[in-house]
C-alpha cells in the first residue's frame, strides 16, 4: 500500500498545523452557493473523493457552459478555509502538468470518470473521524511508497531521488533486457541498474 498522514490530534500536540475537514459545514456552505448562484442544487450529482461531479444534462438544459460552471465552483471552493487548492476538469484536460500536486492529480484524473472539480484539503487536514487517519490525498505523506530491490546483480545502496510506481516496470524490463511494456510512462531507476 502507501503512506498515510499521522492523526491530526497528534500533529496538533506536536504544534504542527493539522485538522479535520468538516464536510457538513462545507456541504452546507456549498449548497447555499449553488442555490444563490444557480437557483438549484441539481447541477451537482455527487461530491466524493475530493471531487465534485456535475450533472451535465442539467447544465445543458439550463443552457450553461460546463467550463464556466466548473470555473465558478472552483473559485467558490478556493475561498473555503480548509481547502488548499482547486482544479477544474477543463484544467486537467487542457494543461500538461509536470510536477507538484497538479501533476499527481492529473495522473489520477480520467476524462470520462473523474470529477468536474477537484479539491485538495490543506496539508495535514483529513476527512475522517477524530480517532484515526486515512489516505487519498496528493501530499507526500500519502503518496510515499516503500520500494526495495534486492538480489544478484543489484548494487547495495539507497537513493534520495524521487521514484514513482510507474518506474518499476521499465526498471525491471531494463534488468531483464526486454522492451518496456506497452503504456509505460515511468523511467528506469538508474540506482538499481548501476
Amino acid at each position: 500500500d502507501h503512506g498515510a498522514i499521522n492523526v491530526p490530534a497528534y500533529l496538533n500536540d506536536q504544534k504542527i498545523p493539522a485538522g479535520y475537514l468538516n464536510f457538513a459545514t462545507l456541504r452546507a456552505r456549498f449548497t447555499e452557493f449553488l442555490k444563490y448562484k444557480y437557483g438549484t442544487t441539481d447541477l451537482v450529482k455527487n461530491i466524493s473523493n475530493y471531487q465534485v461531479f456535475l450533472d451535465r444534462k442539467v447544465i445543458n438544459n439550463l443552457d450553461m457552459e460546463l467550463d464556466d460552471v466548473q470555473e465558478e465552483i472552483a473559485f467558490e471552493m478556493q475561498r473555503y478555509g480548509d481547502i488548499d487548492k482547486v482544479f477544474t476538469g477543463h484544467q486537467m484536460w487542457q494543461n500538461e502538468y509536470t510536477r507538484g500536486i497538479p501533476y499527481i492529480l492529473q495522473n489520477g484524473w480520467h476524462q470520462k470518470r473523474s470529477g468536474d472539480v477537484l479539491f485538495v484539503p490543506k496539508p495535514a487536514y483529513v476527512a475522517y473521524s477524530r480517532t484515526g487517519s486515512t489516505h487519498g490525498s496528493p501530499m507526500i505523506y500519502d503518496t510515499h511508497v516503500p520500494l526495495l530491490f534486492y538480489g544478484k546483480g543489484i548494487p547495495q545502496g539507497s537513493t534520495v531521488n524521487r521514484t514513482e510506481i510507474p518506474d518499476i516496470a521499465p526498471t525491471l524490463a531494463t534488468m531483464l533486457g526486454i522492451a518496456f511494456p506497452n503504456g509505460t510512462t515511468g523511467k528506469p531507476i538508474v540506482e538499481v541498474l548501476d
